[in-house]
């Protein structure tokens, strides 16, 4: 049985070691990391995500899904008008630096300006990140999540936006609603950018 509900602070830790795990192998990080090892993937993406979960929890929305007690999904999102969200400490930015090496965080930095620019004018909602434990992909974990998030969402009269790196994960956000806006190609790998109308209901 999986449970959807906000990250608690004490399993800010485990989170990032999911996320971490969850994207080692999608093509963008690959492709940015440019190493056949996983562990040396692994470990970078620890490096980039640990910054992001405390400053999500305090001005995002971050829900965890666990299943049968242990942490299987993670997502992170923007509300409206707050993205980007406000950068982590100094210290923590430096740390990310260090252990990712200058060349991983410059190619992360061209990518998130690059996606920035295809983000909607308007304000919306924006998933950042939704991943799933390995060992529970494909379980169902991330419809509960990403259900329990668009309940949130259409509690407002806003759109939801996101980017894929996966073209399988296409058909999965489009049974949820969301439609191809754009579709572009960073360091070689494609991307999908989706958008979910607001509800007609929260329109009116």
């Amino acid at each position: 049985m999986t449970e959807v509900a906000p990250l608690a602070k004490a399993d800010s830790g485990l989170a990032v070691e999911l996320l971490a795990r969850a994207f080692r192998d999608n093509a963008l990080n690959r492709a940015v990391v440019a190493s056949p090892d996983p562990d040396r993937r692994t470990r970078s993406n620890r490096y980039g995500i640990v910054g992001v979960i405390p400053v999500a929890r305090r001005v995002g929305v971050v829900l965890a899904a666990k299943s049968d007690g242990t942490l299987s999904g993670v997502l992170v999102s923007s509300p409206p008008n707050r993205f980007p969200l406000p950068p982590s400490p100094l210290w923590t930015r430096l740390r990310s630096l260090v252990g990712q090496g200058w060349r991983v965080a410059r190619c992360w930095g061209d990518v998130f300006e690059a996606l920035q620019l295809l983000h909607p004018v308007e304000p919306h909602w924006y998933l950042s990140t939704l991943g799933v434990e390995p060992s529970h992909q494909r379980s169902g974990v991330g419809t509960a999540l990403l259900d329990a998030w668009l309940r949130v969402v259409d509690r407002s009269a806003h759109p939801a936006y996101l980017e894929t790196d996966s073209e399988s994960n296409v058909a999965f956000y489009r049974r949820a609603g969301f439609e191809v806006s754009n579709q572009t190609e960073i360091m070689g790998v494609a991307v999908w950018c989706m958008l979910r109308a607001a509800p007609i209901d929260a329109q009116q």
